[in-house]
């Protein structure tokens, strides 16, 4: 007989200023990766989109400015780096909207691409690579 498993939840956004999409690296593992993170246990039974906005104030500074859909544009799974725990990528559509981008020091690069030309095999690995080649097939 199986067991249930125990997932987590990342939230992530893909982020827009007309044809370029931000893209940042995690300072841990070296990977790509979005703005977004992990739900906290005590948000699971709350709003999800106020963990969301914790999340990019946290990494993204007070002043960032952006328009997210409520509605999640992808469904994903990965492996948190540290601890390898089984995780679910929802995945947003965003439109940022001005203020100062003040960088987390989660991350240690930042980057404006063009969907038309990145290639996400160059930045990022295994699941999100996976989850942000989805986007772009959609979206680009």
């Amino acid at each position: 007989m199986s067991k249930h498993g125990f997932f987590q939840i990342t939230q992530k956004l893909f982020l827009r200023d007309e044809n370029k999409l931000l893209i940042l690296r995690d300072r841990k593992s070296g990977y790509g990766d979005l703005p977004g993170g992990r739900m906290n246990e005590d948000e699971f039974f709350s709003d999800w989109l106020e963990s969301m906005d914790r999340e990019l104030k946290e990494e993204m500074g007070e002043d960032f400015k952006y328009k997210m859909d409520p509605e999640p544009i992808l469904i994903h799974k990965h492996r948190v780096t540290e601890g390898n725990h089984p995780c679910i990528i929802l995945g947003y559509k965003g439109i940022f909207k001005g203020g100062k981008i003040s960088m987390s020091d989660e991350h240690d690069f930042m980057d404006w691409v063009d969907v038309k030309t990145f290639d996400p095999a160059s930045f990022f690995e295994e699941y999100m690579l996976e989850a942000v080649r989805k986007y772009l097939d959609h979206y680009a």
